[in-house]
């Protein structure tokens, strides 16, 4: 039996290495960026496409409040995986990085996507798209929440909420574009590879996904605003008996429009301060018609 046999049968009786930790999500992040989305052709800005294309089930054309609710429920679960993969390597490279200045920026998105996911998202979204869909009365989601033990703290309700949402959407790209110039420097001089690898891979992912939520967040936010700025009215009927109640909004608080501005590389958002009373004001003013447009009727 020559060497190189016995080399080749040493080497096969040999256990295979098991792979570390950044060979394995690189490999994850990999396939899954290829088969999901083709992360390394999207575009951000003004005129760049949705990261989500969104398919109707019955094989009708989705309505925009459809695809803009799927839209979002998409970026918010694939947020929670991008979240879930930095965990693993905060928690896998914290005792050899923790001093440097990359990896601190990493832990301040770290929060930021704690945040995040704190203010449970996905609770607004199912109380808010009803009321868009006039399923539900416009008023319930300015109602605030209920105070619990589990989830002690402020009451605040789903449109102060989801206002609160855009706010930190928009703080959140800060952080991640000043980790992914730290992590280009590394890049640079050729240290850590692998982690540099994954970690830039990973915060161009947080980045689309945070950029493309802040948008639709905020046309949704201006979508509830208008409606709630509106006066309504119900019609209520029992046993023959017919009821209508008026609606009117409040008078004393102005309500604030949200705006998404590009400047340079970034969405920055814009609040605008609108009267809300000047509408009402007008309607008021109005002189009242000689008839009135109710009729009652007995059973």
């Amino acid at each position: 039996m020559s060497e190189e046999d016995k080399t080749a049968a040493a080497a096969a009786e040999q256990p295979k290495r098991a792979p570390k930790l950044n060979e394995r999500i690189l490999s994850s992040l990999s396939r899954r960026s290829v088969a999901a989305h083709p992360w390394h052709d999207l575009e951000i800005g003004p005129g760049a496409p949705a990261v989500f294309n969104v398919r109707s089930e019955a094989g009708s054309p989705p309505t925009a409040g459809d695809e803009e609710e799927q839209r979002l429920r998409a970026a918010l679960r694939h947020l929670q995986a991008e979240a879930g993969v930095l965990e693993r390597l905060v928690y896998k490279h914290r005792n050899q990085h923790r001093g440097a200045a990359y990896f601190q920026y990493l832990l301040k998105v770290r929060r930021d996507l704690k945040l995040l996911l704190g203010t449970d998202l996905a609770q607004v979204l199912n109380a808010v798209f009803p009321v868009l869909a006039s399923r539900k009365p416009a008023n319930t989601i300015l109602v605030p929440t209920k105070q619990t033990k589990k989830k002690p703290g402020a009451n605040h309700s789903h449109h102060e909420r989801l206002l609160g949402v855009a706010r930190l959407l928009s703080q959140m790209a800060e952080p991640v574009m000043k980790a992914a110039i730290q992590i280009t420097f590394l890049l640079a001089r050729s240290f850590f590879i692998d982690l540099c690898t994954a970690v830039f891979s990973l915060l161009a992912r947080i980045r689309v996904l945070i950029q493309q939520m802040l948008l639709d967040v905020v046309l949704l936010y201006n979508k509830v605003t208008d409606l709630t700025d509106r006066k309504q009215a119900v019609k209520i009927s029992i046993g023959g008996v017919q009821a209508f109640r008026e609606y009117y909004p409040s008078m004393n608080d102005a309500c604030t429009i949200l705006e998404c501005v590009w400047v340079k590389d970034k969405f920055l958002l814009h609040e605008k301060m609108k009267d809300s009373c000047q509408e009402t004001q007008v309607e008021d003013q109005k002189p009242c018609g000689p008839e009135s447009s109710i009729q009652y009727t007995k059973p």
